[in-house]
């Protein structure tokens, strides 16, 4: 059976989970946080991953609140205008932490396998590591939008993009972020598998729908 999330154990600290919806998906034809994977809608699918490891959840995108209505969770936009990237929707989600939550991790919705522990380690990493900012990595293969950001890493992004720097990579270089090697192996689909079009989805239902 494929594995369900489950809330697990973490820090007292609290933490918001944000769910980067705010990609085109050009490649995939559109709509891409809607599309169905496994008879459930992939942002659906993130947002419940994401529940299950924060205290909060937060959607980011530009279409506005009632694009997202069924799925009970605020909508923060873009800062400081669409157009920016990941990095306008992660400063967004910044801007908009509540009063006592320092840290947010950001979940692309078109990574809908997560270690049911990722937010606890990337936690644990940046703490412990005195950072504002932490990142998964897996197989060799770098997740920067799989991520923590502290509340103070704001500026910083900031900065970047009225320089006209919108990489992901450009705020955790300047951040010191750590690198958290996430080394799970698992029956079916690998952790962090990223869809980014219409084949990629096709395979991985026909991956998940093989542990049925």
């Amino acid at each position: 059976m494929p594995q369900k999330p489950q809330p697990h154990q973490r820090s007292d600290q609290p933490v918001l989970g944000l769910v980067l919806a705010g990609g085109e998906g050009k490649r995939m034809g559109g709509d891409k946080p809607f599309r169905d994977l496994g008879g459930k809608s992939l942002i659906g699918r993130v947002i419940d991953i994401a529940r299950s490891q924060c205290d909060q959840v937060m959607i980011s995108s530009n279409a506005g609140q009632d694009a997202f209505t069924q799925y009970d969770a605020p909508v923060v936009a873009d800062i400081p205008k669409p157009g920016q990237g990941p990095l306008g929707g992660i400063l967004g989600g910044l801007k908009a932490l509540p009063d006592g939550v320092d840290w947010l991790v950001t979940f692309p919705v078109d990574c809908p396998i997560v270690p049911l522990d990722m937010v606890e380690r990337l936690l644990a990493a940046a703490e412990g590591g005195g950072v504002k900012a932490a990142y998964a990595s897996h197989a060799g293969r770098d997740h920067y939008l799989s991520s923590i950001w502290h509340r103070d890493a704001h500026n910083v992004i900031a900065d970047l993009l009225a320089e006209g720097n919108r990489r992901v990579r450009g705020p955790l270089i300047a951040l010191d972020a750590l690198r958290v090697v996430f080394a799970d192996k698992v029956s079916g689909p690998n952790v962090f598998t990223n869809i980014n079009t219409s084949d990629d989805l096709k395979a991985l239902d026909a991956a998940l729908s093989e542990q049925l």
